[in-house]
């Protein structure tokens, strides 16, 4: 058994080069593509996280609100019912004043939606509040919304 050589020349052998160079390129590409929508996605995550955080915040301030409308710090009277501003489920921002956007640089194109209900043990002493309070914050196509609720009585 002998090996021969000179079956593979040189001349033999061309543009092999050119066919691996061309299977690296079409390899590479691949890698760019996806990679770039990994990166898209996870932007796109982060956007939602940050969104949603400030909506959060958002409904947490409207429920701060609606507290300090129903046990007033300067107040020592025992509240027994919703107050009116909140008996309608009105949209709140922390200016009091009847637009429905914040005006704060964090919570921006945010608002909060506050509604309340009140209800009186069966004894009649004690009157239970249920609020509801959801903040909406969004941008750029972005929209998010988180709700909270709490029950206080007095």
């Amino acid at each position: 058994m002998s090996l021969n050589f000179g079956a593979y020349s040189a001349s033999s052998q061309r543009g092999s080069a050119l066919v691996i160079a061309v299977f690296i390129s079409v390899v590479m590409l691949l890698l760019v593509v996806a990679l770039s929508k990994l990166l898209t996605a996870s932007s796109e995550g982060v956007s939602y996280e940050a969104q949603g955080t400030r909506s959060f915040f958002a409904a947490q301030s409207g429920m701060e609100y609606a507290l300090t409308e129903l046990f007033p710090l300067s107040s020592a009277t025992v509240t027994t019912s919703c107050p009116v501003s909140l008996q309608s489920g009105e949209t709140v921002n922390l200016m009091l004043s009847p637009t429905i956007s914040f005006y704060t640089a964090g919570l921006y194109n945010c608002t909060a939606h506050v509604s309340c209900r009140e209800r009186a043990d069966t004894a009649g002493a004690v009157t239970h509040f249920w609020l509801v309070s959801t903040g909406q914050c969004g941008a750029d196509g972005v929209q998010t919304s988180r709700t909270i609720e709490m029950e206080v009585w007095q």
